[in-house]
């Protein structure tokens, strides 16, 4: 559904997007995390068809969004971090005028309206004034300008961003609900938020890709394991990609001598032979320099910090006790 290759956007001199690189499918939620500053915003941004790219390609539903703009802003549904409300307006009446912008047929105009406002929860202030409502009200007003012409992607920047714990809840049980018949791709800095939330994850850190992975919230079982060689380890980190019932392997440092390897759940099933003291030693066969091997049952962000502390240049990042990068 969503396709980014080598893509870079650069602001004068500065380039705030370096070249990246992920995808997204048919179905799936997918987390973007990152500190605030990192870029997060400026691709949600791209891929929504309002920048456009310095280089690369980025790809809606097949289509491009340079070349055939108008068909991706069909399939796209976008709730900016910012939503754009009339907030003198009714609920019902906002919406409205929405589809009407949309080219939304009059014949089937109301039903949609109506249908869109169920999907989103706001059946029950329709008919009052924006302005008067909670902000958690006002989001799921704004969710429903961003799909009531029935887009198959939807981009959320921030979705939770200024809400109290209840009104997050009601959000993320929102999005959930929507991602069964599309796909959703959210930007957030709140781990605890991606991590409730998302089937996978794409980590940005200073306008560069630093990690992509799947979620797992099975705390009985380590997420991830990280192996530590004597030396540099491409043919360890080739090894590891090759092997099927591994989900996701990918170097953490710079010297390429430490690999986070995630497995899938197939290796860790009753039927399978495979086992992490097998595993070692087929990597002790391969002669491959192994000095270490550590469990990482923290979840996400063990991961975020461990790949963030491998990047080069980077700055000092604090978590607050909410689970906000700062």
């Amino acid at each position: 559904m969503i396709e980014v290759t080598g893509l870079v956007k650069l602001f004068g001199d500065r380039k705030i997007l370096h070249s990246l690189n992920f995808s997204v499918g048919s179905g799936r939620i997918c987390g973007f995390l990152g500190p605030n500053g990192s870029g997060k915003s400026t691709t949600m941004d791209i891929l929504a068809g309002l920048l456009g790219p310095s280089a690369g390609t980025v790809k809606i539903c097949g289509f491009d969004v340079v070349q055939q703009s108008k068909e991706v802003k069909e399939q796209v549904g976008y709730l900016p971090d910012n939503p754009p409300l009339y907030k003198e307006m009714k609920v019902k009446d906002f919406v409205t005028y929405v589809a009407k912008l949309r080219n939304i047929p009059s014949k089937i105009r109301s039903s949609e309206v109506e249908r869109v406002i169920e999907e989103c929860d706001v059946t029950d202030v329709s008919n009052r004034i924006i302005g008067n409502l909670s902000k958690g009200y006002r989001q799921r007003v704004a969710l429903c300008a961003a799909l009531v012409h029935r887009p198959n992607v939807l981009i959320l920047d921030e979705p939770t961003e200024g809400l109290d714990p209840n009104q997050i809840l009601h959000i993320r049980t929102l999005i959930k609900k929507l991602a069964k018949e599309r796909t959703v791709i959210l930007s957030s800095h709140i781990l605890s938020e991606v991590q409730a939330t998302c089937d996978e994850v794409v980590i940005i850190n200073q306008g560069h890709i630093a990690a992509k992975t799947s979620i797992q919230n099975d705390s009985s079982k380590p997420l991830f394991y990280l192996y530590t060689f004597a030396s540099k380890a491409e043919n360890a980190l080739h090894w590891f990609q090759q092997r099927n019932y591994v989900r996701s392997a990918k170097p953490l440092s710079q010297k390429m001598n430490s690999i986070l390897v995630e497995f899938g759940n197939e290796f860790w099933s009753e039927s399978n032979n495979e086992s992490i003291a097998n595993v070692t030693e087929q990597i002790v066969h391969e002669n491959f320099p192994l000095i270490g091997i550590e469990e990482k049952k923290e979840g996400l962000e063990e991961l975020f910090f461990e790949v963030i502390r491998s990047q080069p240049g980077h700055h000092q990042i604090q978590i607050s006790p909410t689970g906000e990068l700062l």
